[in-house]
């Protein structure tokens, strides 16, 4: 049988030891990626242990942000609901009066209860003396209030920020260590072939869309969650104009926004 130079030169190239420890090192890649299953278990379990690690951190992080998503979102539809209802409900109450006997049927920790105590013990505060300082201080402890009733709703989103702006260069250092890892593959083998870069680039491009994963739904919910919020603050305003409208109406027509309990304790130690 006659062999050309260049079968002679590939038979030789058998021999060599350099390429016999690049086949070595092909055949001590997991079974899934020699027989081309790219499945993500697959290319986790042939991943370094580094790149490794960054998968896992993604993974918790994209389970972060869908666990906030489900909290928050829930929250934020039940108090923009809450609102609603206040909102209608306080607009058919002709004095703040009759507001604050109605609003204790609601829990303590609604808005508009935490309102109309503002009101209320600012005035028992004041001895009953209304004047424009008294408005002044209202309107602050109002503005106070519904500050901290959105700081409140706020909380627990921020994470969302965090993870959608630095996930993606937690999978960029995964992409990073993959590829080096190929280009060590490659000189320890000198050897170019794809069973040899293949695993490398594989890991790092897997490392890639894991970051992706855990960022992009994060950028968008955290948007969501802001413009939510944005329209609950809108209606929360709306709700103290409403309550700060109330109690200037009573004192313009002259009308007790004290109960006769109050009111008998506030002229009882104003006479001793």
């Amino acid at each position: 049988m006659c062999v050309t130079g260049a079968h002679a030169q590939a038979l030789t190239g058998l021999h060599n030891p350099d390429v016999q420890q690049g086949m070595q090192l092909t055949l001590q890649q997991p079974a899934s990626v020699l027989n081309g299953e790219f499945s993500p278990m697959g290319i986790y379990e042939a991943a370094h242990p580094v790149v490794q690690g960054v998968i896992i951190v993604l993974l918790l992080c994209s389970l972060l942000t869908w666990t906030i998503c489900v909290v928050k979102a829930a929250q934020l539809a039940l108090a923009t609901h809450r609102i609603r209802r206040q909102q209608r409900w306080l607009s058919d109450i002709p004095s703040l009066a009759l507001c604050r006997d109605v609003a204790g049927h609601w829990r303590r920790t609604h808005e508009m209860p935490l309102l109309v105590r503002e009101i209320t013990d600012e005035i028992t505060l004041s001895s009953g003396v209304i004047d424009t300082d008294l408005k002044d201080r209202i309107e602050y402890r109002l503005a106070r209030r519904a500050d901290q009733q959105l700081q409140r709703l706020r909380y627990g989103i921020g994470p969302l920020a965090t993870i959608g702006s630095v996930a993606p260069f937690v999978g960029l250092f995964g992409t990073v260590w993959g590829i080096m890892n190929s280009f060590i593959g490659i000189a320890s083998a000198k050897n170019v072939s794809l069973a040899v870069v293949a695993p490398g680039i594989a890991e790092a491009l897997f490392a890639t869309a894991i970051g992706l994963v855990a960022a992009i739904p994060a950028v968008v919910l955290y948007n969501l969650f802001l413009r939510g919020l944005n329209r609950y603050q809108a209606q929360l305003g709306n709700l103290v104009a409403m309550l700060f409208l109330l109690f200037k109406r009573d004192v313009s027509l002259g009308r007790s926004v004290l109960d006769r309990e109050q009111a008998e304790a506030l002229r009882s130690e104003a006479l001793r």
